[in-house]
């Protein structure tokens, strides 16, 4: 009897986590849609619309860093490293196309 309940619960529980990520899909897709939304707008004037949009950017990103790392062996007991990271510049480019098909 003590298995056949613990069977029934461990299932209930299963039943439960399955519901409440069905229950959450819309939210996420809305997020992930919306989130969407936000980068398509930065690049384009024109309005996202999911589903109708289609598009062909490449993101190029160039970064001159210096990095600089030194170690203190004064004391053969102990050691201190010190690490600097020194960004010179830092270019992005996007370039592509991006298109909204008509409505059907």
């Amino acid at each position: 009897m003590k298995r056949a309940q613990s069977t029934l619960e461990f299932s209930i529980v299963i039943f439960a986590i399955v519901a409440a990520l069905l229950a959450m899909q819309v939210y996420i897709r809305r997020g992930l849609q919306g989130r969407m939304r936000s980068s398509v707008d930065e690049l384009s004037v024109q309005q996202y619309v999911p589903g109708r949009t289609v598009s062909d950017i490449t993101i190029t990103q160039n970064s001159n860093i210096d990095t600089i790392t030194l170690t203190n062996d004064t004391d053969p007991t102990k050691y201190k490293t010190t690490t600097t990271t020194n960004i010179n510049s830092q270019e992005e480019n996007r370039r592509g196309t991006e298109n909204i098909l008509p409505e059907q």
